[in-house]
């Protein structure tokens, strides 16, 4: 059996076809990505332009188009939280799910934050041991920790990247009274929203925090293209050399994309006060999170009620 899974972010739209016979991970076996450009395209009261939405239109029919030829049981098409937290974000969704031929579900930020651990925890393993993950997305930070499959405790604080950048980075390069003002909004939410967190084994999920990675874990002689952690002396070093780029020459470094060359910094800056506020000299790098959760959602669904592929689409999501 086979499934598609259409995500829509901030940056692109990516489809990949997934083999659900695989016995220990489904895996993507076919994949198409264009990019939405959904953050550069949100404007300060989060409402997204008709650009941006046409250019997310565009991304959805090419990536739906171009997977027209693969046979699949069905499509599960959701949106971050580039498209879920828009002020007009009904009227996308709408024309999204036009575009792609189905519904465009979302989750809320703690049901997502909580099927990206749960992927997480699969691929770690070790069950009944504490565990932690750190996703820094585009609109949210989501910290999760618990014991079991599921977590225990789950903040999530409306500090993603592009939306910090939008908010307090106005300039590029920004200004050191933006870098402070981003700093003192960070140091007054952050630590006190984690203050009941016990980090146990800390997992890294995002985009941006495995860019950073690369970049902080490389060297002027090599590009460790799968690095295994972030470490807080990394980001402590590399933090002022990028607040002194603009985001073109930020997107030429080892790891971060020409679409995140804007946010990386506000990412970079989260991500340390993150780990300072935890406690974390490091987090290690987890490759899975809220696409492979939500393929583990549907099998455990397709397990207890045995329902119709499409059916069970329509039971992901709000």
């Amino acid at each position: 059996m086979k499934l598609a899974m259409l995500d829509i972010g901030s940056a692109a739209a990516r489809l990949d076809i997934v083999d659900l016979a695989s016995p220990r991970m489904p895996r993507a076996t076919w994949s198409v990505k264009s990019r939405t450009r959904l953050a550069e395209h949100t404007l300060a009261d989060g409402r997204v332009t008709e650009e941006g939405i046409a250019d997310a239109e565009r991304a959805v029919r090419h990536c739906v188009r171009a997977s027209a030829d693969k046979p699949v049981e069905a499509l599960i098409a959701y949106g971050t939280s580039a498209v879920r937290d828009a002020s007009n974000g009904a009227r996308m969704r709408k024309r999204l799910g036009e575009a792609a031929g189905v519904r465009i579900g979302v989750l809320t930020p703690r049901d997502e934050a909580a099927v990206a651990y749960h992927a997480a925890r699969r691929w770690h393993g070790r069950g009944g041991r504490p565990m932690t993950t750190v996703d820094i997305g585009g609109g949210t930070i989501d910290v999760a920790t618990g014991t079991g499959t599921d977590p225990g405790r789950v903040v999530s604080l409306p500090h993603g990247a592009a939306r910090l950048t939008r908010q307090f980075l106005a300039d590029d390069p920004p200004t050191p009274a933006q870098l402070a003002e981003l700093r003192r909004e960070l140091h007054e939410t952050i630590p006190p929203a984690l203050r009941r967190v016990e980090s146990g084994h800390p997992l890294a999920l995002s985009k941006v925090l495995r860019q950073l990675a690369v970049l902080t874990e490389s060297t002027p002689d090599a590009v460790v293209r799968r690095p295994h952690r972030l470490r807080l002396k990394g980001l402590a070093e590399w933090i002022p050399r990028l607040a002194e780029l603009d985001h073109r020459k930020r997107a030429k470094l080892p790891g971060v994309s020409r679409s995140r060359g804007k946010r990386i910094l506000a990412g970079a800056i989260a991500a340390e006060v993150i780990m300072e506020s935890l406690g974390l000299a490091e987090l290690e790098i987890c490759p899975w999170g809220l696409r492979q959760g939500l393929v583990y959602r549907f099998l455990e669904a397709r397990t207890r009620t045995r329902a119709d592929a499409l059916d069970l689409v329509g039971t992901l999501f709000d």
